[in-house]
């Protein structure tokens, strides 16, 4: 039997499941008979919060979210005393899994120096980014700011200054943040401005988007604006790590072609540092890029980003004194009152003294291959066309390949992607997801992934015909 009703698309191709109207019906009832205080909590924040009452749009699903009243390793616990199987994990943040005792102390003993914020120089910058560079050796120099947004964002302005070239290349569907710098095609490939209302679009004339995977229109457009691009800026293991994954050998052909043009590449590894590796893709491709941004599990779960480089790249960076050896002005003088916040370097530093000590990453990786193994294993016996796969400690899911995803179909991917989502909260343990991929830790168990692959079981079950 295969997976729920079907819409004939063009040419006879297979349509996106779809519920019946009873089905989606006792989902949300369900639902709502599980989360009572969550949903009168969600009333009282959708009056004050937006967007609909959740602080970001990832955190929000069908019909509200639920609301969380503790978090330990890699459970968390709603308001109505629901337990659940958290896979995510604070979007990759939590590698090291929720409140862990090293961070929590080390923020204790740094609230107990310098209160809640500092915004003078003090040793735990430096410390922190000592240990960035230790895994990082292409990062000599590093700037410290507040989110991955915000260092993708800055890390095109350095590019730009330092070659005095205005054109950047991205790769469709790759994500670097809802800046005004990178958000166009970030969402979805081939999304263009769909999802950049506000922009003006002659803001988007120096980017240039192309699809993943085709060397050829990378060589034609590098051809076609010599002498003018800045720089190509790429998720290094694929769009949301992979979703879809690059061919082998194409990051490699990237950088031989950026190198042989002058033109500088940014690995975005806002995900994948200390995740896929200590040392991020870069450590795991064997690609040193010319400026990498980081993100996520380096603050230890406070916010934070940054940029690095070698020296001379980050010498365009300068404080705004004229006596400075770096004083020009070409440079960029970046501000921020939150910059090397010392609580996300107290978190950051105890948790990369954590992974390196521990078998996290390791972990994190078998629990993902688990994973992978056991949905594919159920849609199989199911005759589900649903299918899994995982880079490093990634796990995408969805609809199996032949079913493919594009513009035309979208709202319809993204309705089952939120009704897959909301049925395996309903298992009991529940799960947590995001639509369609999920962040594997350290400290998920064995008896995390036979839950999980139970809710993957039932929620298949609910699009049986």
């Amino acid at each position: 039997m295969a997976l729920g009703a079907r819409i004939e698309g063009e040419n006879g191709k297979m349509g996106i499941p779809q519920l019946t109207a009873e089905k989606y019906n006792k989902i949300l009832a369900d639902y709502e008979k599980k989360t009572p205080k969550s949903k009168k909590l969600y009333k009282e924040a959708n009056r004050y919060i937006s967007p609909s009452g959740a602080p970001a749009y990832m955190i929000w699903h069908r019909p509200y979210p639920f609301f969380v009243k503790k978090a330990e390793g890699s459970r968390v616990f709603d308001v109505d005393d629901n337990e659940y199987v958290d896979l995510f994990m604070d979007q990759g943040i939590s590698i090291i899994g929720h409140n862990p005792p090293r961070v929590r102390e080390s923020i204790a003993r740094t609230m107990d120096k310098y209160g809640v914020h500092l915004e003078l120089c003090e040793e735990l910058a430096t410390e922190w980014a000592k240990k960035v560079n230790k895994h990082f050796p292409s990062c000599k120099r590093i700037k410290i700011v507040n989110s991955g947004n915000e260092a993708t964002a800055l890390a095109v302005q350095i590019a730009r200054a330092y070659t005095g070239r205005d054109k950047v290349i991205k790769f469709q569907g790759h994500h670097h943040g809802w800046n005004a710098v990178l958000s166009y095609d970030g969402l979805v490939a081939g999304s263009g401005t769909l999802f950049t209302k506000g922009i003006p679009e002659n803001h988007w004339e120096n980017l240039i988007a192309l699809p993943i995977n085709d060397v050829d229109k990378l060589k034609g457009a590098i051809k076609e604006n010599k002498d003018e691009i800045a720089a190509v800026i790429m998720e290094p293991m694929g769009a949301t790590t992979g979703g879809p994954p690059f061919q082998e050998g194409f990051q490699k052909e990237v950088r031989e072609l950026t190198e042989e043009n002058d033109i500088l590449l940014i690995f975005d590894e806002v995900v994948t540092a200390f995740r896929v590796a200590l040392g991020g893709a870069q450590e795991v491709l064997g690609i040193t890029p010319d400026i990498t941004v980081f993100g996520k599990a380096v603050g230890g779960g406070i916010p934070i980003g940054a940029v690095g480089g070698s020296e001379d790249i980050m010498g365009v960076l300068c404080v705004l004194d004229s006596k400075a050896d770096c004083f020009g002005l070409d440079r960029i003088f970046p501000m921020g009152s939150f910059c090397a916040q010392p609580l996300a370097m107290a978190a950051g530093i105890a948790t990369i003294e954590e992974l390196e000590q521990g078998d996290y990453i390791r972990n994190s990786i078998l629990r993902a291959e688990e994973l992978t193994e056991g949905i594919n294993e159920v849609a199989k016996a199911l005759k589900a066309d649903f299918s899994a796969y995982n880079i490093y400690s990634i796990v995408h899911f969805g609809l199996a390949e032949k079913i493919k995803s594009d513009l035309s179909n979208a709202l319809d991917w993204l309705e089952f992607n939120q009704m897959v989502r909301l049925i395996l909260l309903l298992n009991d343990p529940g799960v947590v997801t995001l639509p369609g991929h999920v962040y594997m830790s350290g400290v998920h168990t064995k008896e995390d992934i036979d839950t999980a692959i139970l809710a993957f079981e039932n929620c298949l079950k609910v699009y049986k015909e």
